[in-house]
């Protein structure tokens, strides 16, 4: 083992060292301070380089484990998801990459600040479990301080409107940044002349730097950094142009919705009842599997199957099943059970009638007025959205 791995395992080792001391009461009863977590980091990372042989992976269920990876397969289908039920399948091995991980904790989050809130957040909300609270710090904290939403962009010269004047081709630096898709702003002052790019970035990497977007780069990142501060994500798709993720509750024993852009945990109701949203398909996918979840977030279901005509039920539950059958094949039939059994408990929470809440007729908070009303997401009320 070279240094670089040791030390990449240190850090995901501080992490989970911190989370568990503070949840246990463990130690000293003062906070745990950065350079205590410095000279764990630096022990750990002597530690693992003094072990000859490197560990052995393990299947269990992922926290930090290894990645079920598994030849990609071509399943003949006549629905019209398909391909994107597989391409969005693929794409959460990103968010299991240790080096993003590890990017995420030592450049980005604050993980100490984060639990301390979390702290704070069980005091008030004694019926919590820590990794609801967690949650619930990592989500305002993003939404507040850390991610910028896009719009409305403001011209880099004079600080002034812009309006956007197409798609145009991405330079060489932003290609090899991944950006294929970059649109053109320009400033409403012809006197001014002043242009912005938005390059329409997927990589967890960049973003980590640009911090800029919208949901579909919120949702991009925000996955990353549910799974660096060690609980399980998934990331969730909808066809009416919306994403949002979700981390499982141990407590609650279900998986519970998370949208960074509007700084919103365990409201799923926010988009039918709250933006007026009319929705057909709702995915979730993690690397344990792939699920659909629309029933979740709908109130009128006989409706919403009306809006679903990319292809039979039965299809779509066929890909889904096949895609989370190929990601647990490597799994203990214990941990396979386990899984079933999760999927069975979210799945009866799915199908319970949503109380109605507070955020009944609320639009959504990110996004400029026009563009919400356009996209039929402004709400009853949105002239008074809810404050973070």
């Amino acid at each position: 083992m070279d240094p670089h791995q040791a030390n990449s395992i240190a850090i995901r080792l501080t992490a989970g060292w911190i989370s568990y001391c503070t949840r246990r009461g463990l130690g000293t009863p003062r906070r745990i301070s950065p350079s205590d977590a410095a000279s764990f980091s630096m022990l750990a990372a002597l530690f693992m380089i003094s072990i000859s042989q490197p560990p052995q992976p393990t299947t269990g269920l992922p926290s930090a484990g290894p990645i079920n990876r598994r030849p990609q397969q071509q399943i003949p289908s006549k629905h019209g998801l398909h391909d994107t039920i597989h391409r969005l399948d693929a794409d959460m091995d990103t968010y299991e990459r240790s080096d993003l991980q590890d990017l995420a904790l030592q450049d980005c989050i604050p993980l100490e600040q984060l639990h301390s809130q979390a702290e704070e957040i069980l005091k008030s909300s004694p019926s919590l479990g820590f990794e609801d609270a967690l949650a619930e710090a990592l989500v305002k904290w993003f939404k507040k301080d850390f991610f910028k939403w896009a719009d409305p962009i403001k011209c880099p010269r004079c600080e002034g409107k812009t309006t956007m004047r197409g798609m145009v081709e991405p330079t060489a630096e932003e290609r090899e940044k991944g950006g294929g898709r970059v649109e053109l702003h320009k400033c409403d002052n012809e006197g001014c002349g002043g242009v912005f790019r938005f390059a329409r970035y997927n990589d967890p990497k960049v973003l980590m730097k640009t911090r800029i977007g919208r949901c579909g780069e919120f949702a991009n990142l925000f996955c990353l950094f549910i799974r660096a501060i060690g609980l399980r994500a998934r990331y969730v798709w909808n066809a009416e142009d919306h994403v949002w993720n979700e981390y499982y509750s141990p407590t609650l024993k279900r998986w519970v919705h998370m949208d960074s852009c509007e700084a919103s945990r365990d409201e799923p109701m926010i988009y039918d009842r709250g933006w007026g949203k009319k929705m057909s398909y709702i995915l979730a996918f993690s690397i344990t599997g792939a699920q659909d979840v629309s029933r979740g977030y709908i109130q009128d279901w006989d409706e919403a199957l009306k809006r679903r005509k990319q292809g039979s039920e039965t299809e779509l539950k066929k890909i889904l099943d096949e895609i989370t059958q190929s990601r647990r094949r490597n799994l203990t039939p214990e941990d396979v059970k386990t899984l079933q059994d999760e999927d069975n408990a979210h799945e009866s929470w799915i199908l319970k009638s949503k109380e109605p809440s507070e955020i009944d007729g609320e639009g959504r908070i990110s996004g400029t007025q026009e563009w919400k009303e356009s996209r039929g997401e402004a709400g009853g009320t949105s002239a008074n959205p809810k404050p973070l």
